[in-house]
């Protein structure tokens, strides 16, 4: 069992599985020599305990590995040690294999998940995540952008603005707030801000402003995504306006409207179609509205000025 454990120069005293836990009570390595003076062979045993370390899960059960932990006299220094274990971070009482374990899964997983996956405490997955970032945020080489993303993020019911490198497809920065004061602030501080020719982002004008006056180089675009959301906005408010002119009979002709009316003219499926095909007379500026839409979105498909007609028209 000690060697499906590996953990060399421990000795396994004893083991307990439980329903959701697996105990091993495991003896430490002996020293070699006192950690004090270096001397070996002059020191004897001066008490012990046992100290709780977590590990691994095994088969989806947490791990917790007793040790015996047993201080030392040195005869020749007169002074008392408890040795360093070999495999365990005594700072956070766990192995080493799973405190990397938790550091590279607190990146991807929420924190209560990973400390549900370990047995391990909330609080302890975070304080191991932090130490990790601030030892990367050391040694992290910022380069600034040549197409610079600046969004926002609604986070804690607050919008926070987040800034990314879109080329490199990677994440610069997160602010407290997106108040122009902030981002203006954050752009002077930005290291040869004038390599930045490109700069993405909505339509929120304390962003514009914010640009314009520390990037006058830069081009500003207003990326895809918040352009067309505008053309779905446009369809939504005529759908709900029509609904509410309408009586309850005409309103169950309407069902599924949202969905269908949302898609794509290529993803509508034939029977969607015929649906949207029952609309034409009775409810005409809503099929208006679709296609008026889809022409919106046709600007992207284009491959000239040319006005295209959509899709599911003929002649």
């Amino acid at each position: 069992m000690i060697n499906s454990l590996s953990l060399p120069g421990y000795q396994l005293v004893d083991s307990d599985e439980q329903n959701e836990d697996i105990h091993f009570r495991l003896e430490a390595p002996t020293p070699v020599a006192c950690e004090g003076c270096g001397v070996q062979g002059e020191f004897v045993r001066f008490g012990k305990r046992d100290v709780p370390y977590r590990d691994l899960p095994i088969h989806g059960k947490r791990v917790t590995l007793w040790v015996v932990r047993r201080r030392y006299t040195c005869r020749a220094c007169k002074t008392t040690f408890r040795p360093q274990l070999p495999e365990m971070v005594d700072g956070f009482r766990m192995t080493l294999r799973l405190h990397e374990y938790v550091e590279k899964e607190s990146f991807n997983h929420p924190y209560t998940f990973v400390a549900a996956q370990t047995g391990l405490d909330e609080k302890t997955v975070r304080d191991i995540f932090n130490a990790r970032a601030e030892f990367l945020g050391r040694w992290h080489r910022f380069e600034t952008p040549r197409i610079l993303g600046i969004d926002e993020l609604y986070l804690n019911k607050r919008y926070r603005c987040i800034l990314t490198n879109i080329e490199e497809r990677t994440l610069l920065d997160l602010l407290a707030t997106r108040r122009q004061d902030v981002v203006t602030n954050y752009l002077m501080k930005l290291k040869d801000r004038q390599k930045v020719e490109i700069v993405s982002m909505d339509m929120w004008n304390p962003y514009r402003a914010a640009v314009k006056a520390v990037l006058p180089q830069a081009r500003i675009v207003v990326d895809k995504f918040h352009v067309v959301r505008m053309a779905n906005d446009a369809l939504e408010r005529v759908r709900k306006g029509l609904r509410k002119e309408l009586k309850p009979s005409q309103s169950r002709t309407l069902k599924g409207d949202r969905k269908i009316l949302l898609k794509r003219a290529h993803e509508v499926s034939d029977r969607e179609r015929l649906i949207m095909e029952t609309w034409t007379g009775a409810f005409p500026q809503l099929l208006a509205a679709y296609e008026h839409k889809e022409r919106f979105y046709g600007i992207w498909d284009a491959t000239t000025r040319l006005r295209q007609k959509p899709p599911w028209t003929s002649g």
